[in-house]
């Protein structure tokens, strides 16, 4: 029988009771899809799970994703990105080695981005019986919420651009500070043009209503979002800050302590999520299915 425990304040709870290595009737299926929109983060802990059970479970949810970084999707499993430290015999990286590092939504900056990742712990680093690499999520819906009226107002109608360019410079740009000052080495391919094309800069609502939950929510990301639209950059900036710094609050936060068969699953329309890099060089292994979801009304890409 199904088991829906609440274990965050505004996001975050185990689901027990379900074996998702089977195919779920209907009914079950119903209730697992409720429990996971009302939480917006759930984890099902003790799965034991192909890849092939992984990509069937998120499917009943909708179209599976295929990540832009094709070096780091599962052999004959497109639909499942690795993230991991670990190297093959040739000693090139399995995964990504550095998803996650800023606050972010998966894919936010597609033309349909995600509506949820399923993320499927294998192999989880401990240190003195702690495990390590922890994530964090941070409801965008609760933190809209609790926004005042006059600042709500001033965000309704606009626009911030997300651009997946930019992020992998910035992202580029902090592993290169961390190797520097010797905290860790992280090997990952520079984007094709071809890749960069594929994922052009899109202008989206700052505030977003969720198709579902029909919540609206912060719709902005600290590793996706490169700038405000039609703003100057300083007074832009200056809002971006704003909005993180209230979002990222430990009011709005659930902090998820992996082990090893957990599948947890987040919405990315209402939460933003960050990784914990404390366990190189203890190997990570992890495998992420994420599920498309509709365009964004009032999205349009910039040329």
């Amino acid at each position: 029988m199904i088991s829906v425990t609440r274990i965050g304040k505004h996001c975050g709870a185990r689901i027990t009771g379900v074996d998702l290595s089977q195919p779920l009737d209907d009914h079950t299926f119903a209730q697992v899809s409720s429990a996971f929109f009302d939480n917006e983060v759930v984890y099902f802990p003790d799965q034991k799970l192909t890849p092939e059970q992984q990509i069937a479970f998120t499917r009943r949810f909708g179209l599976l994703e295929h990540h832009v970084r094709k070096e780091a999707r599962l052999g004959n499993h497109p639909e499942i990105f690795i993230l991991s430290n670990k190297l093959d015999a040739g000693g090139k990286a399995i995964g990504a080695m550095d998803a996650g590092r800023f606050w972010h939504s998966d894919l936010s900056y597609r033309t349909e981005p995600s509506l949820l990742s399923a993320l499927y712990a294998i192999e989880i680093p401990v240190k003195s019986g702690k495990p390590l690499g922890d994530t964090r999520f941070a409801s965008t819906t609760a933190a809209y919420s609790a926004l005042p009226d006059d600042l709500k107002r001033q965000i309704d109608k606009l626009r911030n651009i997300h651009s997946y360019r930019e992020y992998r410079l910035k992202n580029y740009a902090a592993q290169q500070e961390d190797e520097r000052r010797g905290i860790r080495t992280v090997q990952e391919h520079a984007p094709t043009p071809e890749q960069l094309a594929s994922v052009p800069d899109m202008a989206t609502p700052v505030v977003r209503e969720h198709p579902v939950t029909k919540r609206k929510g912060l719709f902005i990301s600290e590793g996706h979002t490169w700038k405000m639209e039609n703003m100057p950059r300083d007074a832009g900036d200056a809002l971006l800050r704003r909005l993180y710094e209230h979002m990222i609050q430990p009011e709005f936060i659930y902090t998820h302590s992996w082990t090893p068969g957990d599948l947890l699953m987040w919405d990315n329309i209402a939460v933003l999520h960050k990784a914990t890099f404390d366990y190189d060089p203890l190997p990570r292994l992890l495998y992420r299915t994420t599920v498309r979801g509709p365009a964004v009304a009032g999205s349009e890409l910039v040329a």
